[in-house]
């Protein structure tokens, strides 16, 4: 440029001011364009990325606002990680068999697990799936058609099932029964009030009389007491029985100071007596005269092979007056006597095995039907012959052989 000359030297530097505002409006139309590219770019990623695919999803030039058919551009997507579960805080329930005497403890210890555990578990459907699991015998036939059906429905929750096992297991009447059983519930005679007041809360539980007036209360609590505690309280203060609360620790109180004296001791074993077993044979019909048990000799015969003596004293007899036996072959023996013998026939029936009192092959001294012998005035000996036959028929006393009779019966 040529300084000499002022004139075209001022026209080239605004001819060079016009094309540099052209080329500035230019890059602005650029960046423009630009940008607004750009921010199709982005809005295309973020879609991809809302759309949680776990594969690279490609970009085509139209869903990126460009005309380049050729151009392919991949975005891609962070693969997205299990959310792991919180650790469960209480353990699981014991499985539920379908006893009625256990369920309430049960539902109780579910409903906990349900309400601590609910982030562990998971779903609405899982909760009811844990409940099931938490079933088995009788309780989980019970509802597995109702588990079946639910379990279609998305709406499933644990707390319908947990309805459907009270309806089957629950007690509906118990605030009843409890209600009751309260009016007859009965402190035991030598029973501690220790022992027995937590029988009697488990009924106040039962009838939902926490909310009772305490005058009530006590009244149900007094009513149920032995004489023995009843006579303890009339001396008391009323002011410190006012309350529910008041009046059991007072029994309490009492309870203990009786038992430190000896009030609720059992009566001992040994001063109860013991009702004396009536003879079978009175049932017979059959009268049978006075007998004196010192004029009888009974003992059960030793068991074969028997290697256990006792040194103390032998077993009695109880069988004195014959056994009432409907056997066709006793029918004939029942009322009479058996005959007293020798103890060399007592020794020979034991030997062999047959009744000691009437000497038979089919009878037992403890079945015997006729009565024990009494013993006579006078004693012969009887001898025994070694060899015998089967012996069949009992040897008893006659009107007219009564003093035939010798010997001692063991």
């Amino acid at each position: 440029m040529d300084l000499t000359h002022p004139i075209i030297t001022l026209e080239a530097i605004m001819q060079e001011l016009k094309s540099i505002r052209e080329e500035n409006a230019e890059l602005r139309r650029t960046l423009a364009e630009n940008e607004e590219e750009f921010r199709l770019k982005l809005q295309a990623v973020e879609t991809a990325v809302n759309d949680r695919r776990t594969n690279t999803t490609p970009l085509t030039p139209s869903r990126l606002g460009t005309s380049t058919p050729q151009e392919e551009v991949s975005v891609p997507v962070p693969e997205q990680k299990p959310t792991q579960r919180p650790r469960p805080r209480l353990p699981d329930p014991a499985l539920y068999e379908g006893k009625k005497s256990t369920w309430r403890g049960w539902k109780l210890e579910m409903e906990n697990k349900l309400h601590e555990d609910a982030d562990a578990l998971g779903s609405s459907m899982s909760q009811f799936k844990y409940v099931y699991s938490r079933l088995s015998g009788r309780a989980k036939e019970d509802v597995t058609t109702f588990v079946e059906i639910e379990t279609k429905r998305p709406e499933a929750n644990p707390a319908s099932l947990l309805n459907r096992l009270d309806l089957l297991y629950g007690d509906r009447d118990r605030e009843k029964k409890a209600i009751q059983a309260l009016h007859t519930l009965k402190q035991g005679e030598n029973e501690s009030f220790a022992a027995f007041y937590p029988r009697f809360e488990r009924e106040i539980a039962n009838a939902n009389a926490e909310a009772w007036p305490d005058a009530s209360k006590i009244s149900y609590l007094r009513n149920a007491l032995n004489d023995k505690l009843k006579m303890m309280l009339v001396p008391v203060n009323r002011a410190e029985i006012n309350s529910y609360v008041g009046f059991a620790t007072k029994c309490d109180e009492l309870s203990n100071s009786m038992e430190l004296l000896g009030q609720w001791r059992k009566p001992s074993s040994r001063n109860r007596s013991q009702p004396r077993a009536s003879s079978p044979a009175a049932s017979s019909g059959h009268a049978q005269p006075e007998v004196k048990r010192e004029d009888m000799m009974e003992w059960d015969p030793t068991p074969p092979g028997s290697t256990q003596v006792s040194t103390l004293r032998p077993r009695r007899n109880n069988n004195l007056n014959g056994y009432p036996s409907k056997r066709l072959q006793d029918k004939a023996l029942l009322g009479k006597r058996a005959k007293w013998v020798s103890q060399e026939e007592i020794d020979a029936r034991r030997s062999e095995h047959r009744c000691l009192r009437c000497g038979r092959d089919d009878c037992k001294i403890l079945t015997c039907p006729l009565a024990a012998p009494l013993r006579p005035d006078s004693q012969t000996h009887v001898s025994v012959t070694s060899a015998r036959p089967r012996v069949t028929k009992a040897a008893f006393e006659d009107e007219e052989s009564e003093d035939e009779t010798s010997g001692g019966e063991q």
